[in-house]
């Protein structure tokens, strides 16, 4: 009789414990290292009550979290179908008999996609239409961003340990290009190599060998009248696979003119004119274009935590907002003045960057959670939105997050990860059909990553009770 009765006093007492979230999850953060820096906000959002508040006015390094007001501005302000595009145009309007007597520019509009391939796009366009023949300069223009291609240059005392390729307005293959090493022959012998996309304007000096051991390869590139010089050093130990390295194009516009004009050639326009950099004038002929629409952009950054392309989209909403130049002082006007009503943005918010790579961004959870309530009952924007976050179990950055299986496909949110710090926001369907809101920041100094990720998931699993 008392066995029975000590076995329902227990089970009585976890229901009750279960029955109470606030009490759960409370418990679930005392799992932490007191030298963990916590912050939580979650929001039942189909009846707007708070379900749980922990430090949500605490100013907290957001990591990826930052993308969430990259790519919700950037919603906010182009609309899902505006287009970012990599333009070829000239300044003369009368084209007879095949010949452009004049320049051919190529212009960027912060199209971060663009590739070597969609070159070749827009050649066959100039085919189709009968271009035989360019009597001027092939002249880039990335006018549309300022000149800053590195973060370093535009954050002032950045430090951070992620280092993108440049980013400029006119993109190519992400401002890179791949030289692929190859150590099959005797050890001993020199390395053979070969460039992507091939070009006749890249000259490679092999000073490395085949080596029996395990050895790297050192790579370094200068821009020299118009000239690429890469010089490779060190060695490669043999095997049958040729190696890939990815190398930065430290003058973007001129690698793209540079480029185009030996793809016109190879496809039989004759380029009377040099390669240059310059500015397209106003007005111009539009020849040919390719691009990518918002909705599609914002599904590639926040899915998969893209920074290059986070970078590239921060400072094309600079553009847009202030109808000037792409630059980090326009973007975070842009930022901070489309969520400035209803109390989204608080004074502890600061934005630096479109990728959330600093740690000079400061955003509350509080912040966070007053945005997607935002988005949700926005119902413009919220399918879009929505349809771009990593999903549980799924995609993304959240494919490896297979809590469980209600869970899975369930929770839609983005990740964000720097030393020491982890951070989720998002949204979650629970078992009584309500959508929470959730954002979660730690800043961390034991216990690492997993450990810390893996109370983010027990928080989840205690909404779907």
């Amino acid at each position: 009789m008392k066995k029975i009765l000590f076995t329902l006093i227990v089970l009585v007492y976890f229901t009750q414990i279960s029955a109470d979230p606030k009490e759960n999850i409370k418990r679930i953060l005392a799992e932490l290292p007191s030298s963990t820096k916590t912050s939580l906000y979650i929001l039942d959002a189909t009846t707007g009550e708070s379900v749980y508040e922990s430090n949500i006015n605490e100013p907290m390094i957001p990591a990826s979290n930052t993308k969430l007001f990259t790519t919700s501005a950037a919603l906010y302000l182009m609309g899902p179908n505006y287009i970012f595009s990599t333009n070829i145009l000239t300044d003369d309007f009368e084209i007879q008999n095949g010949i452009v007597d004049g320049n051919l520019y190529i212009k960027g509009f912060g199209n971060s996609t663009f590739k070597s391939e969609d070159i070749d796009t827009l050649i066959s366009i100039l085919v189709e239409n009968g271009i035989k023949q360019i009597n001027g300069d092939i002249i880039a223009d990335d006018s549309y961003f300022d000149n800053l291609y590195t973060r370093d240059d535009w954050i002032i005392d950045e430090n951070a340990n992620v280092k993108l390729p440049p980013v400029s307005a006119l993109v190519i293959n992400k401002n890179q290009f791949v030289i692929s090493l190859y150590s099959t022959g005797k050890v001993g012998s020199k390395l053979k190599y070969a460039i992507k996309p091939e070009c006749s304007f890249i000259n490679v000096n092999i000073d490395a060998n085949v080596t029996e051991y395990r050895s790297r390869p050192r790579i370094t590139s200068t821009f020299n009248n118009n000239e690429i010089n890469v010089k490779v050093t060190g060695g490669l130990r043999k095997r049958r696979t040729p190696v890939g390295y990815v190398v930065n194009i430290d003058n973007p516009p001129l690698y793209f003119s540079l480029l185009l004009k030996e793809k016109l050639l190879n496809n039989g326009i004759k380029v009377l004119g040099n390669s240059e950099i310059g500015k397209t004038p106003s007005p111009s002929n539009d020849l040919a274009s390719v691009g990518i629409d918002l909705d599609s952009l914002i599904a590639l950054i926040n899915k998969n935590s893209n920074n290059y392309l986070a970078e590239c989209l921060f400072k094309s909403v600079g553009a847009f907002y202030s109808g000037e130049e792409g630059n980090s002082f326009y973007a975070t006007q842009a930022v901070l003045t489309t969520f400035s009503d209803e109390y989204i943005i608080d004074d502890e918010t600061a934005v630096v960057d479109g990728s959330g790579i600093s740690r000079f961004n400061t955003i509350t959870t509080g912040s966070i959670v007053r945005l997607l309530q935002k988005i949700y009952n926005d119902r413009i924007y919220y399918e879009d939105f929505y349809r771009s976050l990593a999903i549980s179990g799924i995609d993304g950055t959240l494919k490896d997050r297979d809590i469980n299986n209600f869970i899975k496909g369930n929770f839609h949110g983005k990740t964000g990860t720097l030393n020491g710090v982890t951070a989720l926001a998002g949204y979650l369907t629970g078992r009584d059909n309500h959508l929470y809101i959730i954002s979660t920041i730690m800043q961390y100094k034991s216990r690492g990553s997993s450990y810390h990720k893996n109370i983010e998931d027990k928080i989840l699993l205690e909404l779907t009770k």
